[in-house]
């Protein structure tokens, strides 16, 4: 199950449910290492997206690599360089639900299938652009075999 949950922290690194966050900034707030002062009531854009495909935290981003989320490695990263679910007050309150629904769905499965890349699953996913949620251009498509 360590695995499992490994293999799904990965998976909502490289494809986030939603690409953006936007936020309200409550106070006036100097930015650390520069003269940039973000005034209170500004419209803020959090790139989740950008963060979660930064070489600078996440080396060889494009590569699917559970093991980034071993527990020594999560404790090496800034605690915000993860972001599928948002975080602070506005985090999302169906967060460990959707997480174990995750986890028994596939383990029900996975254990009654096999799931192959469809013959037109492009090799590299390229996103639609200007929409909420993070979507594919050409789609996805399996094969789902049952399991002898």
């Amino acid at each position: 199950m360590t695995y499992l949950h490994m293999v799904v922290c990965e998976t909502l690194r490289k494809y986030p449910p939603l690409p953006i966050l936007n936020r309200i900034c409550t106070k006036d707030i100097k930015l650390p290492n520069s003269n940039v002062v973000i005034p209170e009531g500004t419209a803020v854009i959090i790139p989740i997206l950008g963060i979660h495909r930064d070489s600078n935290i996440y080396p060889e981003p494009e590569k699917f690599i559970p093991e980034r989320f071993t527990e020594e490695q999560i404790r090496a990263r800034h605690h915000y360089a993860y972001l599928p679910f948002g975080e602070g007050p506005r985090i999302c309150i169906g967060m460990r639900f959707g997480l174990i629904q995750t986890k028994v769905a596939l383990t029900n499965a996975l254990a009654k299938f096999v799931f192959l890349p469809g013959s037109k699953t492009q090799k590299k996913l390229d996103f639609v652009a200007g929409i909420i949620t993070l979507g594919t251009k050409d789609g996805i498509y399996l094969q789902i075999q049952h399991r002898s």
